[in-house]
C-alpha cells in the first residue's frame, strides 16, 4: 500500500508533459500551447489555462489503463473484464480470475488494477490541487478543463468502488500523515460524493465539447446515471457477500439514474449511429453519426508516431495471428432469433443444426461463428478464409478473389492448441476485430467506455426498477436500440410485457448483454444483478463434438450437422431467476458439447474483489472484504 500511495504522492512531480490527445478527424490538435516548460515546472505550475490543459491531457491518457505504461502500445486492462464473466474466457483452462478457483488476494490482476486506478485518481488530484489556489483568476476554458478532470476522476473511482466496495477514497493528494491512517470509506459515501462531483462538473461543461474526444456534459451525466444505476441495484439486490439491502435508498439512486440519463437522451443532441458495426472499426469511427453515439472512449491515432494497442492481437484466429480470449456459448445463446423470440420459445424457428441462421444481427457483428468468412489483415497482406471448426483444411481467397484450400491452423498444427477450437469453445470475437480497414496487429480504432446506447438502456432499466412503466418511455428507449439493427419492438413480440416489471427487467437485461457485449460492463452487471451463483457455477460449453472422426480416411464430420432437435438449452421455469436472466443450461446434453473450465465455481465473496494482500501487508489496518480471511 505504501508503495502505491508513494506513487500517488509523487504525482505532482510526474506527468507534467502528458501525451497529446489526438483526434481522428484532424490529427493531433494544439493541446500543448507553446509556453516554456521551465515555467510549468515551477511551484505554481497550474496557474494558467495552458498548463491546466496539459494536465488534463495527461489525465485523459489514463483512460487507456495502460498495461505496459507506454503511450505507443498497450492492452487496456478493462478489456479483460468480460473474460471474468461466463460470457468470455481466456486461453488457459481453469486458471483465470473468472473461474473462481484462484486466490485473488495474491493474484496479479486485482493488484495491478488497484494500482493503475489509484495512480489515475492521483494524477487527477494533482492537477485539481495545483489549480485550486488560482481558480478565481482562471479563464472559463480553464475551468472547463478542471471540470473534465473531475469527470475523469469520477470514472476511475466508479471502477474502484464497483470492484472493491468500501475503498480508500481521496479527493486530494495524499500527505505523509494521511498515509499513517489510511482507511476505507463506506461505499455509499463514495457513491454520493461521486454523484455530487459529477453534478458540479455537469454545471460547468457544455453539451458539446469544442474538440472531439473531450468530456462534455453528456458524459458527466451519463457517468452519473451509470453509478446511480449500479448503486440502486446494490441497494435493491445486495452488494458484496453479505448483500445488505435498502429499498428506500435504492429508489433514490434509481431516480437519479433515470433523471440524469433522461437529460442526456432529451437535451444532449446525442443519437445512435446508423450502422451498429461502424462503432467498432477505424473507418466507421470517423463518421459523424458514429461520433454522436461515442461519448467516452480510449482515443488512439494513426497520425504521426501512431498511438496503437494490442487488443486485436490477442483475439485473432490462429490462421492470421494469436488468440487468447474467446466468447462462449452462454453469450451466443443470449441473442434472440430475428423474430424477437428466445431460441427455446415456441415459434422461434431455432434449428440446432443451423444455430446461427436468422439471429439478432448483433450476434454476427460481435462473434465469429462456424463457416463465417474472416478477413485477415497483417498490414502487408490481406486474405479471406473460412472459419472451420471440424476440418484440418479450409478455403481461402486472396485479394484478387482466387480460391484455394489451405491448412486450417486453428484445427491442426503446432499452434492449434491455442486456437478457438481447442482452447476456446468454437467462437472468436468479431466486435472491433473486423480486420478490413487496418492491420490486426497494431490497430488504432478507439475503444468505447460509454456510448449513447448504454444511456438509453440505463434510462429504461432505472424506470423499470422504479416500476414507472405507464408512460411507455422505458419501452421506447429499448425499442430505439433494437430498431437500429432491425429487431422488432418488444411489445409486438410479447404484448404481456407491457406493465410487467419482471418481463421488462428480463428484456432490458438481455438488451444490455447483446448490445454491450465485450465493452467491459458485464462484470459489473453480473455483480449488481447477483447472478454469479447461476452463471459462474457451471462449466463453459461450446460447439457440438463431432462423432466418427477418422483422419486415416480423411473423414471429418461437421458436429453441427449431427446435432439433434433436443439440443436446445433450458432456461428454467418461467419467472425463475434463470429465466429472467436468460441463463442457458446445457445439462441435458452436456456430454455432446465441447466443455471447458469444468472446475468453475462460485462463492458470494466474489461479488467484491479482495484488497490485494501486498497492500494489506504494508497497511495491515486496512480491513479485508468479507470471506477472504484476515
Amino acid at each position: 500500500m505504501k508503495n502505491i500511495f508513494n506513487y500517488i504522492r509523487k504525482e505532482k512531480n510526474i506527468w507534467l508533459c502528458g501525451a497529446l490527445l489526438c483526434t481522428l478527424s484532424t490529427g493531433c490538435s494544439d493541446y500543448l500551447d507553446r509556453e516554456p516548460m521551465s515555467e510549468y515546472l515551477s511551484s505554481n505550475f497550474y496557474n494558467n489555462e495552458g498548463a491546466i490543459k496539459q494536465g488534463a491531457t495527461a489525465c485523459y491518457q489514463r483512460l487507456k489503463m495502460d498495461h505496459t505504461n507506454s503511450s505507443s502500445s498497450n492492452i487496456p486492462l478493462c478489456i479483460l473484464w468480460d473474460m471474468y464473466t461466463p460470457f468470455g474466457i481466456e486461453r488457459a483452462d481453469n486458471s483465470s480470475v473468472g473461474v473462481g478457483n484462484i486466490d485473488m488476494r495474491t493474484n496479479f490482476t486485482p493488484e495491478f488494477i488497484w494500482a493503475t486506478l489509484y495512480t489515475s485518481v492521483a494524477r487527477c488530484n494533482t492537477v485539481l490541487d495545483g489549480a485550486a489556489p488560482y481558480v478565481s483568476q482562471l479563464s472559463d476554458q480553464a475551468k472547463i478543463y478542471l471540470a473534465e478532470i473531475k469527470v475523469l476522476r469520477a470514472h476511475f473511482n466508479i471502477q474502484l468502488v464497483s470492484l472493491w466496495g468500501d475503498i480508500p477514497y481521496f479527493t486530494s493528494s495524499v500527505t505523509e500523515e494521511q498515509l499513517k491512517e489510511v482507511a476505507r470509506t463506506p461505499w455509499r459515501e463514495v457513491v454520493d460524493d461521486i454523484i455530487k462531483d459529477l453534478s458540479d462538473a455537469a454545471n460547468v461543461l457544455p453539451w458539446q465539447a469544442n474538440e472531439w474526444g473531450r468530456v462534455d456534459k453528456s458524459v458527466a451525466l451519463g457517468l452519473q446515471a451509470r453509478i446511480a444505476l449500479y448503486a440502486g441495484s446494490w441497494c435493491k439486490f445486495g452488494f458484496g457477500r453479505d448483500a445488505v439491502k435498502d429499498e428506500q435508498k435504492a429508489k433514490e439512486y434509481f431516480t437519479i439514474a433515470a433523471q440524469a440519463s433522461n437529460r442526456v437522451v432529451n437535451e444532449s443532441g446525442r443519437d445512435l449511429a446508423i450502422n451498429y458495426k461502424d462503432l467498432f472499426t477505424r473507418v466507421g469511427q470517423m463518421k459523424p453519426d458514429v461520433q454522436k453515439e461515442s461519448m467516452l472512449f480510449m482515443m488512439f491515432s494513426d497520425f504521426g508516431d501512431k498511438s496503437t494497442h494490442y487488443m486485436s492481437l490477442g483475439e485473432q484466429c490462429r490462421m492470421i495471428g494469436q488468440s487468447g480470449r474467446f466468447p462462449t456459448q452462454q453469450l451466443v445463446d443470449t441473442y434472440e432469433m430475428k423474430n424477437g423470440k428466445r431460441i427455446d420459445e415456441a415459434g422461434s424457428g431455432y434449428n440446432p443444426q443451423k444455430p446461427f441462421i436468422s439471429r439478432d444481427p448483433r450476434l454476427k457483428e460481435t462473434i465469429y461463428t462456424h463457416h463465417d468468412t474472416i478477413i485477415g489483415n497483417t498490414g502487408n497482406n490481406k486474405m479471406k478464409f473460412l472459419m472451420e471448426l471440424f476440418n484440418p483444411m479450409t478455403k481461402s481467397w486472396d485479394e484478387q478473389g482466387n480460391e484455394k484450400m489451405i491448412a486450417n491452423l486453428d484445427y491442426a498444427g503446432s499452434v492449434s492448441q491455442y486456437g478457438y477450437v481447442f482452447s476456446g469453445v468454437g467462437f472468436a470475437w468479431k466486435k472491433y476485430n473486423h480486420y478490413d480497414d487496418e492491420s490486426s496487429a497494431l490497430p488504432t480504432y478507439n475503444i468505447h467506455i460509454m456510448r449513447f446506447a448504454e444511456v438509453l438502456l440505463t434510462y429504461a432499466e432505472a424506470k423499470i426498477e422504479l416500476n414507472e412503466l405507464s408512460d411507455g418511455t422505458a419501452v421506447n428507449a429499448i425499442d430505439r436500440v433494437r430498431a437500429r439493427v432491425g429487431m422488432p419492438g418488444i411489445l409486438s413480440v410479447d404484448p404481456t410485457r407491457e406493465g410487467n416489471q419482471l418481463k421488462m427487467r428480463q428484456i432490458v437485461r438481455r438488451e444490455r448483454k447483446v448490445e454491450l457485449a465485450k465493452e467491459a460492463l458485464m462484470l459489473f452487471d453480473m455483480r449488481r444483478w447477483r447472478t454469479g451463483e447461476l452463471q459462474n457455477s457451471e462449466p463453459t460449453y461450446g460447439y457440438p463434438k463431432p462423432i466418427g472422426v477418422d483422419p486415416s480416411k480423411n473423414i471429418y464430420p461437421d458436429g453441427y450437422e449431427q446435432a439433434t432437435p433436443d439440443m436446445v438449452p433450458s432456461y428454467g421455469e418461467p419467472g425463475s431467476e434463470r429465466d429472467i436472466n436468460d441463463i442457458a443450461s446445457y445439462k441435458a446434453f452436456a456430454d455432446k458439447l465441447r466443455m471447458r473450465d469444468k472446475d468453475r465455481s462460485w462463492d458470494d465473496k466474489f461479488y467484491l474483489w479482495p484488497i490485494p494482500q501486498t497492500e494489506r501487508n504494508k497497511c495491515p489496518w486496512l480491513t479485508q472484504n468479507p470471506g477472504y480471511g484476515e
